[in-house]
């Protein structure tokens, strides 16, 4: 697809018309998106959001350019984010957090972006992925057969939130049983992430919160790993990262310090919740839309397309942003240089100008397209692993407990506390073998 021309204008007027009322933080939102992202992608589709302080949008066609041109929308964005909402009331361990949060490539443009990605994606090539396929089976098995012997039990709980942390342990370089331990640290994390989408900082990571004990408990964890790997080298991808920031050091083109360990901590962080949540929600579409959870069954060979379709109809991320350079106009909407904008990927998914039937799934659609792992230079660094561990998933799962079923007396419940991310809290399952 041809990079968009955008029409470049100058915005003399502060033109922030609503013309759809939609709470993107409340409950009914939270839980179900879909029939707003159907009114504002239809009467608004570049959508002013006073809780965000920035444009929404949800075409297909729009989301889709904005991120192939990261000239205009830019990826540091992170202090026009958080300007004021991180002060001396903070805790220390936001504080710290922030410090280490714009190190990450995701809030870094070319030509930093350009160096991280490149140093980094020698740890996550596609065919190195792919080999790691039959032990995260072996992980996912040994995980569904334990949750499935219960005969009742919480997909999530039970599964979801165990496997990614498993794997990435192994990857790491520790026992697969120590991601219990790094899994429950990751999941409070996350939600310091929270600041970034207009939450108050006094509710995020206070001193003593189960949050700010997860992360001083997890930096040091970290820091010491790091040490041991320095002194003990193992073919494990914290030896790896560490040697690219050494080489650095004299070749002035790989990692610094901060940002190896930022990085460090952010692999697991941004692909373990988003992985977990992809492996809840796509389950519970399947199960809703039966017939194409039995053509797993019956056909395996079509799990490949059923994790993209999945992704497609149900994102574990439902929404980026960036911040524009410069005057421009989207969808007929002028936008000034210097605003932010919140690209909807959950409504560019179900966008009927790109799909028919955009809100069922088909696992035999063969058309990705979709814009759920982002697409450009920012595309998701951990989407091969995050699709090789959601598609043994959903082998193991239609093979080990093909009669798998809602219980019908305990409905799912999701976590609904943030626009961007959708995963869910509870969803109670019948194993049947």
């Amino acid at each position: 697809m041809l990079k968009r021309k955008w029409s470049l204008m100058t915005v003399s007027a502060d033109i922030r018309s609503q013309k759809v009322r939609v709470d993107m933080f409340g409950k009914d939102f939270l839980n179900n998106p879909y029939p707003d992202y159907v009114r504002l992608r239809e009467e608004e589709p570049v959508h002013w959001d006073n809780r965000l302080n920035g444009w929404v949008i949800t075409r297909h066609s729009d989301v889709y350019a904005a991120h192939l041109d990261p000239e205009t929308f830019s990826s540091h964005r992170l202090g026009a984010m958080v300007s004021n909402k991180v002060g001396p009331t903070s805790s220390d361990e936001m504080k710290r957090f922030m410090d280490l949060a714009p190190e990450w490539m995701l809030f870094r443009d070319p030509p930093d972006h350009t160096r991280i990605r490149r140093l980094l994606n020698r740890e996550f090539r596609a065919r190195d992925m792919r080999a790691l396929r039959p032990a995260i089976e072996e992980i996912a098995t040994e995980v569904i057969r334990r949750a499935a012997g219960k005969g009742e039990f919480d997909l999530v709980k039970d599964f979801a939130y165990q496997l990614p942390g498993r794997v990435l342990a192994t990857m790491y370089g520790l026992p697969s049983a120590e991601g219990t331990r790094l899994t429950d640290w990751w999941y409070e994390i996350r939600h310091m992430q929270r600041v970034f989408l207009g939450a108050d900082p006094t509710q995020v990571a206070p001193s003593g919160s189960p949050t700010a004990e997860a992360f001083s408990q997890m930096t040091p964890y970290l820091a010491e790993l790091i040490g041991d790997r320095r002194s003990r080298p193992k073919d494990d991808l914290v030896t790896r990262v560490i040697a690219i920031a050494e080489r650095g050091e004299e070749e002035a083109l790989g990692l610094s310090e901060q940002e190896m360990f930022a990085h460090l901590l952010l692999l697991p962080l941004a692909s373990f919740g988003t992985t977990m949540d992809l492996i809840g929600n796509g389950v519970l579409g399947l199960l809703g839309q039966r017939d194409q959870w039995d053509l797993l069954k019956d056909e395996p060979e079509l799990i490949p397309s059923a994790v993209e379709e999945v992704l497609r109809y149900d994102a574990s991320v439902q929404l980026t942003h960036r911040l524009v350079t410069r005057d421009i106009e989207v969808a007929g909407q002028p936008i000034a240089g210097g605003e932010l904008v919140y690209l909807v990927r959950g409504a560019a998914n179900r966008d009927p100008e790109r799909w028919p039937a955009p809100d069922r799934i088909d696992v035999r659609r063969h058309d990705s397209g979709h814009v759920g792992f982002g697409v450009g230079i920012h595309r998701c660094l951990g989407a091969g692993l995050a699709q090789v561990i959601t598609a043994a998933a959903l082998k193991v799962l239609t093979q080990c407990v093909p009669g798998l079923s809602p219980v019908p007396d305990r409905p799912h419940r999701w976590k609904a506390d943030t626009p961007q991310f959708r995963g869910l809290a509870e969803f109670p399952v019948r194993g049947e073998r």
